[in-house]
């Protein structure tokens, strides 16, 4: 029993006794100095109140979910692609020439000469199959791409599973290098 020291426990006579909340951890730079000086209590609880009862306008709100939006989709992309068997598939496709590249091109040129068939008649006969050509050229290229990838793959990661990655390597193949999502690693031709 502690005769000369205060209590640690509020007493009971009949006032409530309200607890401060816990203050918060600095942050401190990582050479362990201080990034300032500490706030004032009045200062501190300021600015918790604004982050708390913070409004934004619609478009602004819009636009701070588009963007926590778009970062989380990011994050997302960023651990399913992140498999080592995935990341040889973008090298491997990246280090080539692929003609599915300029498909989407190549299909909105040959779908405008099909509209010159008043002009020409036969415009869109021959535009249709030199758009079928062109498609399986393009599924022929895609093959062969499988082929050499699953060879590599066996070499240089042996037992790893191939599910997924036909499409995922197909689907990459078949879009504009600039466009590619994650960026190529690698240019054209280099070792990967």
């Amino acid at each position: 029993m502690a005769i000369f020291r205060r209590s640690t426990t509020p007493q009971s006579n009949g006032s409530s006794a309200t607890a401060a909340p816990e203050p918060t951890p600095e942050v401190r730079d990582p050479s362990g100095r201080k990034p300032g000086p500490t706030p004032s209590r009045k200062e501190a609880e300021a600015a918790r109140r604004q982050r708390v009862t913070q409004t934004y306008s619609k478009k602004e709100s819009r636009a701070l979910a588009s963007r926590q939006n778009r970062s989380e989709r990011m994050r997302a992309m960023a651990a399913r692609d992140n498999t080592p068997e995935k990341a040889l598939m973008r090298d491997y496709v990246d280090a080539r020439f692929s003609i599915g590249e300029i498909l989407l091109p190549a299909l909105v040129l040959i779908l405008a000469t099909s509209f010159l068939n008043t002009i020409f008649p036969r415009a869109a006969v021959i535009g249709t199959v030199v758009m079928y050509a062109y498609v399986l050229a393009v599924l022929a290229d895609l093959f062969f791409m499988w082929r050499g990838y699953k060879k590599v793959l066996a070499q240089r990661l042996p037992g790893s599973s191939t599910k997924g990655l036909a499409f995922y390597g197909a689907n990459r193949a078949i879009q504009i290098r600039r466009f590619r999502i994650p960026q190529p690693r690698i240019k054209r031709g280099e070792k990967y």
